[in-house]
């Protein structure tokens, strides 16, 4: 069987608005002779995703130099915005696996487990007011913006955010309630029906952060940033990222801590049982933040390739965006 006819245009989606517009007939007709009738084959596709992905790249300076600094540097700090969502989700989950874990160390060890998990609690409250401080400094681009008449284009996302913010914010009044009946034990596995509430709230949550921090990309990529708005953003990126780093260090001296004076801890078992210092909770919260420690710093990295430019003032300012 042929390729249907609606293949094609569908297949042209990976690639952005702007350049269907105004290439899409020609790869059209190019994907078309190319096939000769022959169907689309799942390499084929992949291909052409690949290629259009590329292309988002390129246009949102995510790769390559083609796009101004300014569009670069946009890009980074939203790169290290996303990371950090991720991030806030990985120390979630820490904060969860660490609970009540000082009685379990022995005093010897207690000074270093007890140290880094207060630096991690330390660094998470500097992580938050950097991104508050982010969301401070673009404050009067965005209040202009919506003046300009720009809540169309982001409502939709506005609005999903923040009903799954309502949403997450309902499902941990209804844990926190209910965990005020139980036990030390059944709040920490004892009660099936608890941690599978506890899990469904955790997903809310992760839920409600990956749509915040789409909205937050479609606004920030709508503003026109002034230089120094953008100088101030790479800053803060980078200190983002600085803090994140440090955060993923402290909890793998945290890990070591533990692990080697009381790993039973880590498995849930008897105090003083032979358990192994891995778990499969502990192993998908560092690979998490070790991810986005990764995403982060690519984030750094476009900064760094652009900040010469950007502070030579060969760009201006960042207007909008092209989608």
């Amino acid at each position: 069987m042929s390729a249907r006819r609606t293949d094609v245009p569908r297949l042209l989606r990976w690639y952005p608005a702007g350049w269907r517009e105004r290439y899409g007939d020609e790869l059209s007709a190019l994907i078309e002779d190319t096939l000769d009738g022959r169907p689309l084959t799942r390499r084929f596709r992949l291909r052409v995703a690949w290629a259009g992905l590329r292309e988002r790249g390129h246009q949102a300076g995510l790769t390559g130099t083609a796009a101004p600094a300014t569009s670069r540097v946009r890009a980074g700090c939203l790169l290290v915005l996303c990371a950090w969502t991720a991030f806030v989700v990985a120390g979630i989950g820490f904060a969860k696996l660490a609970e009540h874990f000082g009685p379990a160390v022995p005093p010897r060890a207690r000074p270093v487990s007890v140290g880094a998990f207060g630096t991690v609690q330390v660094l998470a409250v500097i992580g938050g007011l950097l991104v508050l401080a982010g969301g401070a400094a673009a404050g009067p681009a965005f209040i202009r913006f919506l003046r300009a008449g720009g809540w169309g284009p982001i409502r939709g996302h506005v609005l999903r955010a923040a009903g799954a913010i309502v949403v997450a914010a309902a499902a941990l009044a209804g844990l926190t309630a209910a965990a005020r009946t139980l036990t030390f034990a059944q709040r920490n596995g004892g009660d099936g029906l608890y941690s599978l509430a506890f899990v469904l709230t955790a997903l809310l949550f992760s839920a409600a952060l990956a749509l915040s921090a789409v909205a937050a990309v479609a606004i920030v990529r709508r503003l026109a940033l002034t230089r120094a708005v953008l100088s101030a953003e790479a800053v803060l990126a980078a200190t983002e990222t600085a803090a994140m780093t440090a955060m993923t260090a402290a909890l793998a001296l945290w890990w070591a801590a533990v692990g080697s004076s009381a790993p039973w801890f880590l498995q849930g078992t008897r105090a003083g049982s032979a358990a192994s210092a891995v778990t499969p909770n502990l192993v998908g919260v560092a690979v998490l933040m070790l991810a986005a420690d990764a995403v982060a710093g690519y984030g750094v990295i476009l900064l760094a390739r652009s900040w010469t430019q950007l502070r030579s003032g060969e760009t201006q300012a960042a207007g909008p965006a092209r989608s």
